[in-house]
């Protein structure tokens, strides 16, 4: 029933605003005394894609010459993760896809991925999946490159998504080759996983782990058991957080697009441009003829359009990693208004749930 409520709030994101989250936000609380058993969704694994690593190298004197802009590759990291929600969620092959702002180890599915290379004439991803069992399903590297056809990008698009369908049909073989079984034990464990982070005491013997840092389900607590119904309903509630972070990055990836695909179109003409340059280099003799008129001002007029979109995207990739409205939330009857970063609103969510469970049972809050 609660997770079956979530999916819906997930696909409708867009029609949902904030006071509209505190009344969802009532509603789950009514929800979360249902069963373990009725959280399943049939074998639709959850999926949680972290926000990218950005790959931004400490050696600043690198950047400049590997095209790394930091702030842009910062919101690229953002960005991404969003794009490839999108095409997950269209394959309706998953159960709830969400963007987290850092990682879920209870996730029953966690993609977490690393940008290596970004500059609008080639893109190259590290994708690594996991599922809460501890067992990989991928971990490779996923290139992709754009022609002229491939600008200017339309919107809603993107020059890359062939790159995202890729590791979407990935996953989803992976999944294929597994039962519905092993698609419930892997939701059983995530479920058990995060309530050992809650309380550990209590449910630190349903689950054992290998040497090889697999999770082995032991067993699972009985129909209806209250404890377990506390932890659903907190899990849930850290969800609806996500859900509401999960909207504002959607809703600042549909403001950065216009302005980051001309930066990448901008981005991929140079690129080009400088290729041909050092092949007509490499071509001349030593007493070849310097370039002309036309090739030096075609070149500044690239660098120049570059540097104004840069400037453009600089400053919106400064307010999405910046992010710092509030987020109301409610908890227990009680409004609790989040502030700071998107990250920081998040952990001070965990906090307050963890607080908020141990409260209600008596235990000592999970360190």
């Amino acid at each position: 029933m609660y997770d079956r409520i979530a999916l819906m709030l997930s696909q409708a994101r867009r029609m949902v605003n904030v006071g509209e989250m505190v009344l969802c936000a009532a509603l789950l609380m009514v929800a979360g005394t249902v069963s373990a058993a009725s959280t399943q969704q049939g074998g639709l694994v959850d999926v949680g894609l972290v926000v990218f690593d950005p790959g931004i190298p400490a050696d600043q004197s690198t950047h400049s010459q590997r095209g790394i802009f930091p702030e842009i590759r910062k919101a690229e990291a953002k960005y991404m993760p969003v794009v490839l929600r999108q095409v997950l969620i269209e394959s309706g092959d998953w159960g709830v896809v969400r963007v987290l702002p850092e990682v879920l180890d209870s996730s029953e599915l966690l993609v977490t991925g690393t940008i290596l290379q970004s500059d609008g004439l080639r893109l190259q991803l590290r994708i690594n999946a996991r599922d809460a069992s501890g067992v990989e399903w991928l971990n490779r590297i996923y290139s992709g490159s754009t022609r002229s056809t491939d600008y200017p990008v339309s919107v809603p698009g993107d020059p890359y998504l062939g790159l995202y369908q890729q590791i979407a049909d990935d996953l989803v073989a992976v999944r294929r080759q597994k039962n519905a079984k092993q698609l419930t034990t892997i939701q059983d464990i995530a479920l058990m996983r995060y309530a050992i982070q809650l309380a550990p005491t209590v449910f630190g013997s349903y689950l054992t782990q290998t040497p090889e840092g697999r999770y082995v389900l032991v067993r699972f607590p009985a129909e209806g058991d209250p404890m377990l119904a506390r932890v659903i309903r907190i899990r849930n509630q850290e969800y609806l957080f996500i859900d509401t972070v999960d909207e504002q990055y959607e809703h600042l990836s549909e403001e950065m697009a216009p302005t980051y695909n001309l930066w990448r179109q901008y981005g991929a003409e140079q690129a080009i441009y400088q290729g041909e340059y050092k092949e007509r280099v490499a071509s001349r003799g030593a007493q070849g003829r310097r370039g002309s008129f036309t090739a030096l001002e075609q070149s500044y007029n690239t660098y120049k359009w570059s540097k104004i979109h840069e400037q453009d995207l600089d400053e919106l990739a400064l307010g999405f990693n910046n992010e710092v409205a509030s987020t109301v939330m409610d908890v227990s009857g009680a409004v609790v208004e989040l502030s700071g970063t998107l990250d920081s609103q998040y952990s001070e969510w965990r906090d307050i749930l963890q607080r908020i469970f141990a409260l209600e049972t008596g235990l000592p809050p999970a360190s």
